[in-house]
């Protein structure tokens, strides 16, 4: 590469360190990141989960601190769900939907329920 690795290639080796728990690659690699796209909250998030594989919580608050000093916010988790040809869209902790109370109520069941299932 003549101009050297840029962002996505950098992200996919981040993704990799977390699965092999290489925590020196990834760091290395998240300076990278951090260098290359400052304000994209996923590369953050993805070093203190890193850390938080192996236990090392004083990281993770580095990292969280880093992110609340420099303004970046992680977005919350959405999914979506197609019931009667209605899409349903739900973000963690949103409970707008008219329906949230029987939902989180199901949610709680269901969690209960396969709880011991691994």
């Amino acid at each position: 590469m003549p101009y050297g690795p840029g962002a996505s290639v950098w992200d996919a080796l981040l993704g990799v360190c977390k699965i092999h728990h290489n925590i020196h690659l990834g760091e290395h690699v998240a300076k990278q990141l951090f260098h290359l796209e400052p304000d994209k909250a996923g590369y953050y998030v993805l070093l203190s989960n890193i850390y938080a594989a192996s236990d090392r919580w004083d990281d993770v608050s580095k990292i969280r601190t880093l992110m609340k000093d420099r303004g970046i916010k992680k977005m919350p988790g959405c999914s979506l769900i197609e019931l009667n040809n209605k899409i349903h869209t739900f973000v963690v902790g949103d409970e707008s939907h008219p329906q949230s109370e029987q939902i989180y109520a199901m949610l709680k069941t269901l969690a209960r329920e396969m709880g011991g299932c691994r």
